[in-house]
Order: C-alpha cells, then sequence, then structure tokens
C-alpha cells in the first residue's frame, strides 16, 4: 500500500513535521516495535519517531497529547526539512 504522501491524498489535520534531514526510522531497531501506530494516544513529549542525520539520532516527540491518524514515511525513508512525518489530532 502506498503512503498517503506518496499517493497524493493528504487530508487535513496537524502534521508533526521533520525537523532536519536524515533518515527516519519508526522503531528503535529493526526487530523493535514501532514507537507509534496509527490510533495511538500519546502524550506531549512521547517519542513518535527518529531521524538518523550523521550518525546521530535525534528523537522527534509529540507537541502536545493526541491521537496518531498517519505515520507518512516508509522506515529508512530519506526526508528534508520540513516534510510531513506523522499527522495526528489533538485529543
Amino acid at each position: 500500500p502506498q503512503s498517503e504522501a506518496q499517493n497524493g491524498t493528504q487530508d487535513e489535520g496537524e502534521y508533526i513535521k521533520a525537523p532536519l534531514v536524515g533518515t527516519f526510522y519508526a522503531a528503535a531497531g529493526p526487530d523493535a516495535e514501532p514507537f507509534v501506530k496509527v490510533g495511538d494516544q500519546v502524550k506531549k513529549g512521547q517519542t513518535v519517531c527518529i531521524l538518523e542525520a550523521m550518525k546521530m539520532m535525534s528523537e522527534v516527540k509529540a507537541p502536545c497529547d493526541c491521537v496518531i491518524e498517519a505515520i507518512l514515511q516508509e522506515d529508512g525513508a530519506l526526508v528534508s526539512f520540513g516534510d510531513d512525518l506523522i499527522r495526528y489530532r489533538e485529543g
């Protein structure tokens, strides 16, 4: 299945955007559970993904208490500054 970012059908909503250029990782390692899944309720400051840039891992955190609606990047994808990573709804 294509991600929403690829097929151009992004819905309206709030987005967690990439704070830097790097590689997107949904989990801490290849065999680890993802930080978040669609439908998860997360708290402000909870890690939702990791971006790797120049061998440095940067945690991306939830900006508020929210529900994850979509994960817009594939694991291992190269993302640019400002790219949409995750769509969420406050709550």
